[in-house]
């Protein structure tokens, strides 16, 4: 049986996307190995959001040209985000690559690799296609939950972003296509699934007749076995009341929202092309926390975006405080070819993008530290996914607002579970606790539904 290598950079939906070429693949005969130098076919998952990550798959591919050398019947291929921003590009600059193919590609990664093989010469395939829903899959290395692509592609036009260029246009996949892999998760026994997409809160618009995620997540929390329901990436133009009351009123959906706020200038918001004001962000995040009690938060925020001054970093700063956000993804702006925001003038030095990036850290660790803090003493329901990373005597699992926790599990056999647990310390990254009776009263933050 021949061996493939996948080599995975950037998101949850690339990570979807590697799990459904390796299934594809597997029904060619092809068997998953960790070793690089045991691969017959290795793929690498790109990604394209920061030049920094397009540099880490050009430096792997220069040190796996000294395995195509002593095995030159060895196929390399890239795929994904990268692939369709670069295509022809990376043939050029990395002669090591035989296979460079698109997402819309995906379901053709067999015929194509077979194409290499057969005709001994590179393969690119970057064009559209239509959308098509792969249920062909291996078994995660996370058995309790997983990620379901709902849609792709994003209909805005940020202009810092390539999604557009690499995913297309916003394509819901059908509620049905969509039931019927939870479905199968849930037979295979996975507990929790994460709905994905580019811009998932717009799930629904484009099908005949128009739906929403408010109503899929409805759907979803019928199916028997998922016990826990989460979705991202939100874009704060498409949250709706209806959404947020859903986040309320559907018992599985977990009271956690990521809601990239990009920057805090509204200045800055309209160069970027967001869609909203800072204003209006507020009125959002308000309106969370009023219908939705202990809602936990988590945003992208970016610096150093051309023609920020001090004042719009500031400003930033500022709605990190006021907004209190449980975690934060923040990262410097980087110039994406084809993007409008790639030839604005006024760009940035890098040495004021680090100064503001650590700046900005600095802060969102001390306000998730109060997060977590106010957290003590509190009673809430973790689902059981392992052990501690730093005590494998002890337990592991996250909250439904997606904290990690560990615990002494007294010696119970709970991976799987959702057990009460009582938060004793609050450290940076996660929290400690300590197992408590299926009984004790249930408080209402981050849920014990």
């Amino acid at each position: 049986m021949a061996k493939l290598h996948l080599i995975t950079y950037g998101c949850q939906m690339n990570e979807y996307d590697s799990e459904r070429v390796a299934g594809l693949l597997a029904k060619q005969e092809y068997q998953l190995t960790d070793r690089e130098d045991d691969a017959d076919l290795i793929l690498i998952n790109t990604c394209s959001i920061r030049e920094k990550a397009e540099e880490k798959v050009f430096s792997r591919l220069g040190r796996l040209r000294d395995l195509k050398q002593q095995n030159p019947e060895l196929i390399i291929g890239v795929m994904g985000c990268m692939a369709q921003l670069q295509q022809g590009a990376i043939l050029k600059r990395a002669p090591v690559v035989d296979l460079v193919f698109g997402s819309p590609a995906i379901a053709r990664v067999g015929e194509l690799v077979a194409r290499v093989r057969r005709d001994r010469r590179p393969v690119l395939d970057t064009g559209e296609a239509p959308l098509s829903k792969l249920t062909a899959t291996i078994p995660r290395s996370d058995p309790l939950k997983a990620f379901v692509t709902v849609m792709e592609g994003c209909d805005k036009a940020c202009t810092f972003c390539v999604v557009p260029l690499t995913r297309g246009r916003e394509r819901s996949h059908t509620p049905e296509a969509i039931l019927e892999e939870i479905r199968g998760l849930a037979r295979q026994g996975y507990r929790e699934v994460t709905l994905l997409g580019q811009n998932v809160n717009a799930y629904g618009h484009d099908l005949t007749p128009p739906t929403d995620l408010a109503a899929l997540l409805e759907l979803v929390n019928e199916v028997d076995g998922i016990e826990r329901i989460r979705f991202t990436t939100s874009n704060p133009v498409n949250l709706t009341s209806r959404l947020i009351r859903a986040l309320r009123d559907v018992p599985k959906a977990c009271e956690y929202l990521h809601l990239p706020l990009q920057s805090g200038s509204d200045r800055l918001l309209a160069r970027m092309n967001r869609g909203y004001t800072r204003a209006r962000y507020l009125e959002l995040i308000g309106e969370l926390q009023e219908t939705v009690p202990g809602i936990a938060l988590s945003t992208d925020l970016m610096v150093g975006f051309p023609g920020e001054s001090e004042d719009d970093f500031e400003a930033t700063v500022e709605m990190l405080e006021r907004v209190g956000y449980d975690n934060l993804f923040a990262f410097r702006y980087s110039p994406r070819p084809r993007t409008p925001a790639a030839a604005f003038a006024e760009q940035v030095p890098e040495g004021d993008k680090a100064r503001r990036l650590t700046r900005l850290l600095d802060v969102a660790n001390r306000v998730g530290a109060e997060k977590n803090r106010a957290l003590e003493g509190r009673t809430m329901e973790v689902l059981v996914d392992g052990v501690s990373k730093k005590d494998p005597r002890e337990l592991a699992g996250r909250t439904r607002c997606n904290r990690v926790v560990n615990f002494d599990g007294q010696g119970r056999r709970l991976y799987g579970e959702r057990v009460p647990v009582r938060i004793t310390q609050a450290m940076q990254h996660s929290l400690k606790a300590t197992l408590v009776p299926a009984e004790t009263p249930k408080e209402a933050l981050c849920g014990l539904r």
